[in-house]
């Protein structure tokens, strides 16, 4: 018979709860440093961010690369959570689209920043930790693509999968070369003008189906 207490969730003690703590604040200060100044933001930097000592960090992340590799997650996830849900029923189609890329390009330049170009150069001197969640990067971005494109395309009328030409629109409108390509432009900006781009593709993709564009959607 298994033991009924294994059952109960394990509550973190006082100690757990803190260190739990003080290691997101870390991983926070780390996104900080590396949005200011790329993958290579030395351990100082990232302290000064977290508010912590450099004692702290190693104490919670034995080397730089570990800590690095920890904030690209963490990062990757939090790019997740903040995808736009799927319009609700009456939303005006083109704006949701517009409010989709704002929100995407405010968060990359948040939270990625000058890591962009480090993402996507070619550098060997990267700690295997690092070099391995970089590895994964493109397959996270595909998919981010493949979910705004795909709500998109079904929420205005679009037949089955979007075509590919539409969801490679997607993907070069919400990636860092968009958001960085206008250095005058602000992120909301830049969103604005990758929405009226991306409802230019979806509406000239619909025609070529066959469907209607929405009613009331104006360019």
């Amino acid at each position: 018979m298994a033991d009924e207490g294994a059952e109960i969730d394990h509550v973190p003690t006082l100690r757990e709860d803190s260190r739990a703590r003080a290691r997101s604040r870390i991983i926070q200060g780390a996104s900080r440093a590396v949005a200011r100044a790329g993958l290579d933001a030395t351990i100082d930097e990232i302290a000064d961010e977290a508010g912590v000592s450099r004692r702290t960090v190693f104490r919670h992340f034995a080397t730089h690369g570990e800590l690095i590799a920890a904030t690209i997650r963490d990062t990757i996830v939090v790019v997740g959570d903040r995808l736009p849900s799927a319009p609700e029923h009456g939303e005006d189609l083109q704006t949701w689209v517009s409010v989709a890329m704002v929100q995407m390009h405010e968060t990359i330049r948040e939270l990625v920043g000058r890591a962009f170009w480090d993402i996507h150069i070619e550098r060997t001197e990267y700690p295997p930790e690092v070099a391995e969640v970089l590895s994964r990067i493109n397959v996270q971005r595909h998919r981010f693509t493949d979910y705004l494109a795909g709500t998109a395309w079904t929420s205005v009328g679009g037949r089955g999968d979007p075509p590919r030409w539409v969801t490679d629109s997607f993907y070069l409108h919400g990636s860092g070369f968009a958001t960085f390509a206008h250095p005058t432009y602000s992120a909301r900006q830049t969103g604005e003008l990758s929405g009226r781009i991306l409802w230019v593709v979806l509406t000239s993709a619909l025609e070529q189906q066959g469907s209607s564009a929405p009613a009331g959607a104006g360019v």
